[in-house]
């Protein structure tokens, strides 16, 4: 009963926590600006709609949903890796508490994630594909079988190239110039990318920049699991935590496995950074702080993981797609992506506002043509 009150709780925290990145900016300067309605009991189509309370109502509910969460979880084991468990549930807790900038909350919950058993750090080349929840990096995912396969409509048809047939073979995903010239040709993360342009046989140029980081498992049965959680993220967040609050030394130590882990020539790449918290408003300018660095890092780690939308809005920065080099087809120089643009969230749905009394069109977001 605990563990499944338990997983409850961290979930109904995990959803409403993407809810309100989605819906709203992001915590810091936006406490009391209008958050997403909270349903703490079970509903019928009699009951009455709630209104959108503010951004600080639904983060105090996330957070006590993850003390409930953790309290319950505490000391029962995890009987298959989709299920949430203590140190997945303090996962969650590190997330949030780095987009509300309490990073002693957000470097305590991601050393706890951490202290998980049997849980290690991998190779590029043992992650795979990343495909196989089963790994022991992996803290939380589903395991795909044949039966259960979405076949051209799941993750891997919509990020893999090579998949017959799917979205991606079509419209590939790739990183963008700017990131990968700021990785290390040492750096064994370049591997997850084609590269520069190329040209096949005939001499016909083909896509450059195209991701390699994640690849279907079995292409016959169009499988491969999906991974939520990796211990990497988490010394990531403890990193960031902890350079946050100018703990220098202690970043340094932390970033240092994951680091040479990735790149023989990291400790002497980390020794050029300087002990501070600021970093650039340009991402793609070169490295100069810690802060610098273990973001860069996070960027390239957590590539079409993360969410590096969420990330621009924590850290109250823009984006620009018109720089020199750029590889982007589309540069949306007429867009406003600067910092809190309303471009970064989604409009309410309209059947939101139709079928909810206590949210009307005063109600909604700015909708940006």
């Amino acid at each position: 009963i605990k563990s499944i009150v338990g997983q409850a709780y961290a979930m109904r925290a995990h959803s409403y926590f993407y809810l309100i990145q989605l819906y709203q900016q992001t915590y810091k300067g936006h406490e009391n600006a209008p958050g997403v309605p909270l349903y703490l009991e079970p509903t019928v189509s009699s009951s009455v709609g709630k209104p959108r309370g503010t951004v600080q109502g639904v983060y105090d509910q996330i957070n006590a949903d993850l003390e409930n969460a953790t309290t319950l979880l505490q000391g029962l084991p995890q009987e298959h890796i989709s299920h949430v468990d203590y140190y997945v549930a303090q996962g969650i807790q590190a997330r949030v508490a780095l987009v509300q900038h309490d990073y002693v909350k957000a470097a305590k919950a991601a050393k706890e994630a951490l202290a998980k058993s049997n849980l290690t750090l991998l190779s590029v080349s043992d992650l795979g594909g990343n495909n196989d929840a089963d790994v022991k990096d992996v803290m939380w995912g589903v395991k795909i079988s044949a039966s259960q396969s979405s076949q051209l409509y799941g993750f891997f048809a919509f990020m893999d190239a090579d998949v017959p047939g799917s979205w991606a073979s079509q419209g590939r995903q790739c990183i963008s110039s700017g990131l990968y010239n700021l990785i290390p040709e040492t750096d064994s993360r370049l591997a997850w990318f084609r590269g520069k342009l190329e040209t096949d046989e005939a001499g016909n140029s083909k896509t450059s920049y195209c991701q390699l980081k994640f690849k279907m498992a079995d292409y016959t049965t169009r499988t491969g699991d999906y991974i939520f959680m990796r211990a990497e993220e988490m010394v990531l967040i403890k990193a960031e935590a902890e350079c946050h609050q100018g703990l220098y030394s202690d970043a340094r130590a932390t970033i240092k496995p994951l680091g040479e882990l990735r790149d023989p020539g990291f400790v002497e790449r980390l020794a050029k950074r300087a002990d501070a918290k600021t970093y650039n408003e340009d991402t793609n300018a070169p490295l100069l702080t810690l802060m610098d660095e273990i973001l860069f890092q996070r960027r390239v780690e957590l590539w079409g993981e993360a969410g590096r939308i969420f990330d621009l809005q924590r850290l109250g920065l823009g984006y620009k797609r018109d720089y020199p080099g750029s590889n982007h087809s589309q540069k949306v120089e007429t867009k406003n992506t600067n910092a809190a643009s309303p471009l970064f969230i989604f409009p309410l749905p309209q059947t939101e506002i139709d079928g909810n009394e206590n949210i009307t069109e005063a109600d909604q977001n700015p909708v940006v043509q």
